[in-house]
């Protein structure tokens, strides 16, 4: 019985382990600028993730308000962690900023949003507050399948070991 309890503590271990790194996903760490900050343009937007991210997968769009696309950014060739995107001379307004990442080890996607505002003023650009975290917009479906998963490999795992000792 002493084995067949170490088996199965066994096995729930290293379905949790296996949940962990499914649920690893590039998630976005800090923006400059950040979330609700206000600058004056032309500017380097600048986006920071957690890990990794693919190079040809993921992207940054920049929108104004009424939606239609001014900027894109891409991945920093240096720094596969961190996006970027070049701000022209824009108008004064509230611009969305909408990401999504992909990590190249598991094909992991995240999806968020932050806006920030233009505003002409003379100088250099306010600063913002030091960089915040931004939170993620929509990835919970993505959790739900994770740990769906780890669920059904852990009671595979303890119905063979129960059904084996059985014989």
């Amino acid at each position: 019985m002493t084995h067949r309890f170490a088996a199965l503590l066994a096995a729930a271990l290293a379905s949790l382990a296996i949940a962990g790194v499914v649920l690893a996903h590039a998630e976005l760490e800090s923006s400059d600028p950040a979330d609700g900050a206000t600058i004056t343009t032309p500017y380097t937007l600048t986006a920071t993730f957690s890990e990794e991210i693919d190079i040809e997968r993921s992207t940054l769009i920049v929108e104004n308000s009424a939606g239609a696309q001014v900027a894109a950014g891409t991945v920093n060739a240096d720094d596969h962690t961190v996006m970027t995107a070049q701000l022209p001379a824009l108008p004064d307004g509230v611009y969305t900023v909408r990401w999504t990442s992909v990590t190249p080890d598991d094909n992991g996607i995240e999806r968020g949003t932050f806006t920030f505002n233009v505003a002409s003023a003379p100088g250099s650009p306010t600063p913002a507050p030091s960089p915040a975290p931004v939170e993620p917009g929509g990835s919970s479906n993505d959790t739900l399948i994770a740990v769906g998963l780890a669920a059904v490999l852990i009671l595979a795992v303890v119905a063979f070991i129960f059904l084996r000792g059985r014989r």
